[in-house]
């Protein structure tokens, strides 16, 4: 089957929390960020996709609304599949248990970004992101953005980016470059392999 693509500008909404789940999208191309607005405001950068990856199958599966928002974080181009279909598709072809794991997987992740010092957890969140990108290590993501994925504040990031050093990681004022990926590895010791 082929379906429709549509782009995504670098900063759009591919998905907004609260709509109603009528279709996942396959990302094609590009890097996303899944965000999610709790109901005090406060903003919780969840996690980061790249191609390859189904985005808002977990609402369709509960037949709920979206639970956060996934933002293109470059320019993305994702195939759009209609909540019937997809649903037909995974029942065809008996992808139900391996979406539960990639369920599971993805609530792997979101723990061990929250386990350990927060230098490791940074460095952890850090080779994540070189992973699903596709080995990119030049991403434009603030200071808060990396607070709000690893739940600290940003000065705790900023004293972590100290830590790591210049050598592992740059940051700028709303880019962050992986120098090292090996270091960023050595961080975490070795438990993630991008």
């Amino acid at each position: 089957m082929c379906y429709r693509a549509q782009t995504y500008l670098a900063g759009r909404a591919l998905l907004r929390q609260g709509d109603e789940a009528s279709h996942v999208l396959v990302l094609v191309s590009g890097l996303v960020k899944v965000v999610r607005t709790d109901r005090d405001g406060r903003q919780r950068l969840l996690a980061f996709r790249g191609s390859g990856e189904i985005l808002g199958e977990m609402a369709l599966q509960c037949g709920a609304v979206r639970l956060a928002h996934v933002w293109a974080m470059s320019e993305c181009k994702a195939a759009v599949v209609p909540a019937e279909e997809f649903q037909r598709f995974v029942h065809e072809h008996r992808l139900a248990y391996p979406l539960a794991v990639m369920a599971s997987n993805r609530l792997r992740e979101q723990t061990e970004v929250h386990d350990g010092a927060v230098h490791e957890r940074l460095a952890m969140a850090l080779l994540r992101l070189v992973e699903v990108s596709g080995g990119l290590r030049s991403f434009s993501l603030t200071r808060e953005d990396l607070a709000q994925h690893i739940d600290v504040g940003r000065k705790a990031v900023t004293k972590a980016l100290a830590r790591l050093g210049p050598e592992r990681v740059k940051a700028g004022k709303s880019r962050i470059e992986v120098v090292s990926v090996e270091g960023l590895r050595e961080t975490v010791g070795g438990c993630v392999a991008p």
